[in-house]
């Protein structure tokens, strides 16, 4: 079971805390938002399901940089429409891109963030691979 606390003041600023630690939540510099949540859940979800997936495929890289880009409704409710997923994988085999491009394409289907998101907002994934 996941469980969060969040303390707020009775401004747009709070501390989110949770067993591993804290975050601060606002609309100032080095303060996050709710789509600034959102969007790294999306990030973290899908790189560790990715992570899975290539190391039971064997699959050998040195770093991963996801960047992560969501588009909302302009009208109410401005939920989220578009998302694109841009992913790098660095140190990767380039030999082995079919392989890796469907470790993503898994990662997509078993990443429940990704999943939850799907339902609201068109999702998109590109993939790079660098040696």
């Amino acid at each position: 079971m996941n469980q969060i606390r969040t303390i707020y003041e009775p401004r747009y600023y709070g501390v989110l805390h949770t067993k591993r630690g804290h975050l601060v939540l606002g609309p100032d510099e080095n303060e996050f938002g709710p789509y600034d949540l959102v969007l790294a859940g999306l990030s973290s979800c899908f790189y560790v399901t990715f992570l899975s997936i290539t190391q039971k495929m064997h699959l050998h890289y040195d770093e991963v940089i996801i960047d992560v880009t969501g588009n909302h409704r302009e009208e109410p409710p401005t939920m989220l429409n578009h998302i694109v997923l841009d992913m790098e994988v660095k140190g990767a085999d380039l030999e082995k891109e079919k392989q890796y491009k469907r470790a993503v394409e898994i990662a997509g289907k078993y990443c429940s963030v990704y999943q939850t998101l799907s339902h609201v907002a068109e999702m998109e994934t590109n993939l790079t691979l660098t040696p």
